[in-house]
């Protein structure tokens, strides 16, 4: 009898207990995140991209254009952004980054300059050396 009275209780507040609706839980449902939904705090994609320093550099018509020599501080934020008539590979020797360049599609390379030194970048495949980056420390 007791047992019987127990389920009765139980099932009673399950079905009359109020829903205030303030559950946050985010279980069964769609609930935000009180977080995200916080005015005036940052968005992930809304915060400014760190400063770097860009090369360009152009291969038109069998000729580069651009830097021969530019000189970086090591520690420094670098991009590499290389413009080609020509589709190839741009490989910075030394870091063994690369990224791919054809015509309209220029290839951006970003890394952090940690290790100091003189390195060659070139169009992979013809072998045409575009420049020498020298980071000092």
């Amino acid at each position: 009898m007791i047992v019987g009275s127990v389920v009765v209780v139980v099932i009673l507040f399950v079905i009359l207990r109020p829903d205030d609706g303030d559950d946050l839980s985010g279980v069964g449902g769609t609930t935000s995140s009180p977080i995200a939904s916080t005015p005036g705090s940052p968005s992930p994609t809304g915060s400014p991209e760190p400063a770097r320093k860009i090369v360009d550099v152009t291969f038109r018509d069998g000729a580069v254009q651009g830097p021969t020599r530019p000189t970086v501080t090591q520690g420094e934020r670098i991009r590499i952004l290389v413009r080609a008539d020509v589709t190839d590979e741009v490989h910075l020797h030394g870091y063994d980054l690369r990224a791919d360049v054809a015509p309209g599609d220029p290839a951006r390379i970003d890394f952090v300059a940690d290790v100091a030194g003189v390195f060659e970048c070139e169009l992979e495949d013809s072998g045409t050396l575009l420049f020498q980056l020298e980071i000092v420390p």
